[in-house]
């Protein structure tokens, strides 16, 4: 029975090409997300109605 798996030459290419997928996936999701969502003190001026918080 052949071998299966990344116990084989093209499974361990293929894994390395699927963890560096999952890694410019998840890389995204985060810089989507920042984008979205700014952190307080960015530059972003308040909402209008909003106070400034004290910090």
């Amino acid at each position: 029975m052949p071998r299966r798996g990344r116990s084989t030459t093209i499974g361990k290419f293929a894994q390395f090409h699927q963890d560096r997928r999952v890694s410019e996936i998840r890389m995204l999701g985060e810089l989507l997300r920042s984008e979205r969502h700014p952190t307080p003190g960015d530059g972003v001026p308040p909402r209008p109605g909003e106070r400034p918080s004290a910090r």
